[in-house]
């Protein structure tokens, strides 16, 4: 065997052809031969006994050629990306073997494509500089959240005959028209609409707003580009509306009654408060620690330098869809139609994530290279025996199924991360 070529065809990928020598395969064959002709039984012949040439005339000369082939072929091309000097980052693509070639006397030409281990550098990743949320809760922050409950409890009373502002519920009838012409879906009757909720088209709300009960006015506004309803996106439309009645929010007093009434734990507005900040504080916590790893993150991604494979972002990409279905147990067409996603916004959604995970991979193994980490016997037993505990499977069939480089990676990956995290610099903003 041996190597014969090597031609980069897109980046950190490699086009290889090689040889396996004429000698070298027919020795391989006559092995095989011999061994896969103990399996046959031809008539006449006792199973095991029948002479190579009437098995040849029988099934032809290259009986147990794709067999002895196939055998070959990965310690082969094993040995020819270690003669080209190639290492290998995924396995061996697009093989190639010519039907019409004399293997007997030129033994086998094939070609197969490889992407190879990327060559990463990353620099200043100690340091890194990274916003993050404030954890603090400020009596601001619990002043909101109060409001936010008065307005969810709140009552909602006859406004009189006042202008309509924010806030109101509009009982209003309307029509739409685009020039001139009633269009579908475009009426409705007593419909309670809440001024400044966004419920309809922009500009409809903020045109009925200053107008009074019993006034019938014209709003004119146009239908966002992206609109679901194809036939109307883009288009200028003119709604006729009458206002017929205006309810006002009023909000409950923020007393020890009301605060009994949010909260079971809750016996006066100082329980409330406090109970409330207890709550904010630990959202914000979490916030904090969320946005924190997702900017180290992040910015470990951008800082790789260097060829990445595109098969490493396909076959990640690939991983993550089958991971996704697996785990919203439907088919991914059905789960699109029901949010309204196509399917090339999905694959791309899926695509950019999975180039995010690969480049952050690869920083942090070549951050764990450049710290020079390497896990011990004892942390790569214990992660065995953690991966055991967490599939509910015996501690040899964890060893059995996962490599021991693979944990190792995974061991430096995290340790990376960890120490990146804590040289990194925080920024509450």
């Amino acid at each position: 065997m041996s190597f014969v070529s090597k031609e980069k065809t897109a980046p950190a990928t490699w086009k290889v052809a090689a040889r396996i020598e004429a000698a070298d395969f027919c020795r391989h064959l006559d092995a095989t031969f011999a061994k896969e002709l103990q399996k046959l039984t031809l008539p006449g012949f006792r199973k095991g006994k029948a002479p190579r040439a009437m098995v040849e005339k029988r099934y032809g000369e290259k009986a147990f050629f794709e067999e002895a082939l196939e055998a070959m072929l990965p310690d082969t091309m094993e040995a020819v990306m270690e003669e080209a000097e190639i290492e290998p980052q995924l396995r061996p693509e697009d093989l190639d073997v010519p039907e019409d070639q004399d293997w007997k006397a030129d033994g086998i030409n094939f070609t197969f494509t490889v992407a190879a281990r990327p060559e990463i550098t990353i620099e200043n990743y100690r340091g890194l500089a990274v916003e993050v949320p404030s954890p603090d809760v400020k009596d601001a922050d619990v002043d909101a959240r109060i409001h936010e409950l008065q307005h969810r409890n709140a009552r909602h009373v006859e406004a009189g005959s006042r202008p309509a502002q924010n806030g109101d519920i509009a009982l209003i009838d309307f029509t739409g028209y685009l020039e001139d012409e009633a269009f579908e879906g475009g009426a409705g009757q007593n419909y309670e609409l809440t001024l400044g909720s966004g419920q309809f088209i922009p500009g409809f709300e903020e045109q009925v707003v200053g107008h009074s009960p019993g006034e019938s006015f014209e709003v004119n506004v146009s239908f966002p580009e992206e609109y679901h309803a194809e036939q109307l996106a883009g288009q200028a439309a003119r709604f006729e509306v009458t206002l017929h009645e205006l309810k006002a929010e009023e909000l409950p007093e923020a007393d020890d009654d009301f605060a009994q009434e949010v909260g079971e734990d809750y016996d006066n507005v100082e329980d409330m408060r406090a109970g409330i900040a207890k709550e904010l504080s630990e959202s914000k916590a979490r916030k904090h620690t969320e946005a924190f790893e997702r900017a180290v993150h992040d910015q470990l991604a951008a800082m790789v330098e260097g060829e990445i494979p595109e098969a490493m972002f396909a076959r990640r990409a690939k991983q993550n869809i089958e991971m996704f279905a697996e785990r919203i147990q439907m088919p991914i067409d059905r789960y699109l139609e029901l949010i309204g996603e196509s399917q090339e916004a999905f694959e791309v959604r899926m695509r950019e994530q999975s180039i995010a995970q690969v480049r952050l991979e690869l920083a942090l193994e070549t951050i764990a290279d450049l710290e020079e980490f390497d896990p011990t016997d004892e942390e790569i037993d214990a992660e065995y025996a953690r991966l055991a505990e967490q599939y509910k499977v015996t501690l040899a069939r964890v060893k059995y199924a996962i490599p021991e480089d693979d944990i190792v990676n995974d061991l430096n990956r995290a340790r990376a991360l960890e120490f990146v995290k804590a040289e990194a610099i925080k920024i509450e903003v």
